[in-house]
């Protein structure tokens, strides 16, 4: 028996009911972008998915090589969409719900924590990363002069004041770690005044509301950084202590308490969790570590190395899936040797970038090339950045963790077959040796009502494109396919295409 979890009531969120001053701003920040935006940035598209494609002969690169040259890719076309001193990058793509300000905005949080991570690892011999066209970017230099900008309410890039249920507290938490991440560089050369500006908008969050669900750990993220920063506590444990009521057992957190059981578990809520933990290691290490342990003992046999079972929304994190392996090797608390999770992380990178996961300077806004039917309305342009999260974890750690150093061990399904439960979510795991597939099977169903046609990918319409199109507001048909009914997901991943 599933877990009870209380309930509360879902907030009105605007963005998601706009009315006509909505609208309005929508369109006008629409116009804004139009103006800013820059060509697509494709000059480097093929060698990058060349450096991920093991049948073309560029076996050569090492797994760190590898991650190098997609941080030089993803640094190089930053500079190009960057605007208003590296604090809103407007990249190609599909809009969100929200603004083209705001998905502008997640240009800038979701790409800094990668660029971040690289400096912990190479900020001691260097701060300047050479792009794939060998321009120098100073990084720590770019990071601070975000960071200035951005919370500066007299700049024309100011991040702006936050408001309860606001996207920007979610991408606040990426700002917040990769400041955190690059404090040797950034922080400590602020003066107090700048130091001030800055911790002041981020403890916007302390008054915010959130949605009942991960949302919980991003203001927690900030909170914990901030303490770190200036000794400032403020910590909200009544969050943290709704998020360990999510907790249902093996691992598993719901989205919520009438959430799904989905991949969010992986590059949402372990993702968060990890960082909590470097942040502060006194924080909660008995629940984190613990938690993480129990979840990768059997998440590790989802992986193949050409495809994942995915099931749930944001599809299009996929490259994050990785993300409990790579922490669980590094805090050490894991039966899972670091070689598995090597080719875990990397066949993972390989089968996805060799796809056309990565275009124009970005992940892409599907699985694998661009597609409109697997784009939630919460997602912009740079909303799949979150796909780097498994990236930004072995670059923090993966010296460390003897990520770069270890050979790779065989993934669970290229052993044997396998078979087994998993309780907590009401699900079966099944792994066959033969043909390198893993499928999983859940017991229940989401809707009770559903026939053949309700269970499809259903596709934009061209009406709604060209709405979309606009006003730069997402119009899109929700496609999440656990909530559609379908109970069974394949690594060979057919039920996408």
């Amino acid at each position: 028996m599933q877990k009870e979890i209380s309930t509360k009531l879902r907030p009105t969120i605007p963005y998601e009911h706009p009315d006509a001053a909505m609208y309005l701003k929508l369109c006008k920040e629409n116009l804004i972008r139009l103006h800013n935006k820059k060509p697509a940035y494709s000059m480097h598209d093929e060698t990058i998915r060349q450096v991920f494609d093991s049948d073309t002969g560029h076996t050569s690169y090492s797994l760190q090589e590898q991650c190098e040259q997609l941080v030089r890719y993803i640094a190089e076309a930053f500079e190009h969409y960057a605007v208003w001193d590296y604090t809103h990058a407007y990249y190609p793509g599909r809009p969100s719900q929200q603004t083209a300000r705001t998905d502008a905005m997640e240009g800038v949080s979701r790409v800094i924590p990668t660029l971040a991570a690289w400096l912990h690892a190479n900020g001691q011999s260097t701060s300047v990363i050479n792009g794939l066209n060998n321009k120098a970017i100073d990084v720590a230099g770019l990071l601070r002069t975000a960071f200035l900008a951005g919370t500066d309410p007299e700049h024309k890039g100011y991040w702006g004041q936050l408001h309860d249920y606001d996207q920007r507290i979610c991408e606040s938490a990426d700002l917040a770690l990769a400041l955190w991440l690059s404090k040797e560089w950034v922080w400590q050369i602020f003066s107090l005044a700048e130091r001030k500006q800055v911790a002041i908008w981020f403890k916007q969050v302390n008054t915010c509301q959130t949605v009942d669900n991960n949302w919980h750990l991003f203001p927690l993220t900030v909170q914990l950084v901030i303490k770190d920063l200036t000794g400032e506590d403020t910590i909200a444990h009544d969050k943290y202590a709704r998020v360990k009521e999510f907790y249902v057992g093996d691992g598993w957190f719901r989205d919520g308490a009438r959430g799904n059981y989905d991949y969010y578990n992986a590059w949402g809520f372990f993702y968060s969790l990890y960082w909590l933990d470097q942040i502060n290691p006194d924080f909660d290490p008995e629940f984190i570590r613990h938690s993480l342990t129990t979840f990768v003992d059997k998440f590790r046999y989802f992986f193949t190395p050409e495809g994942l079972p995915f099931f749930g929304r944001s599809v299009c994190y996929r490259l994050a899936a990785s993300v409990p392996l790579l922490a669980a090797i590094d805090v050490k608390t894991s039966s899972l040797s670091v070689g598995e999770a090597k080719r875990a992380f990397r066949t993972s990178l390989e089968y996805f970038i060799s796809q056309g996961a990565l275009e124009h300077g970005s992940p892409t806004q599907g699985v694998f090339s661009d597609d409109a039917r697997l784009v939630d309305n919460y997602s912009g342009p740079a909303s799949s950045f979150w796909s780097l999260r498994a990236l930004n974890i072995a670059l923090f750690s993966g010296q460390r963790s003897g990520l770069w150093q270890a050979e790779e061990s065989l993934l669970e399904v290229e052993k044997g077959d396998f078979s087994f439960e998993i309780p907590a979510i009401e699900a079966s795991v099944i792994g066959t040796f033969k043909t390198k597939e893993v499928v999983v099977i859940f017991h229940s169903d989401y809707i009770l009502q559903q026939s053949p046609l309700t269970r499809r990918l259903e596709p934009q319409s061209w009406s709604d494109r060209v709405l979309e199109m606009l006003v730069g507001r997402a119009e899109r048909p929700k496609n999440n396919l656990l909530r559609k009914g379908v109970t069974c997901y394949t690594s060979k991943m057919f039920h996408f295409f």
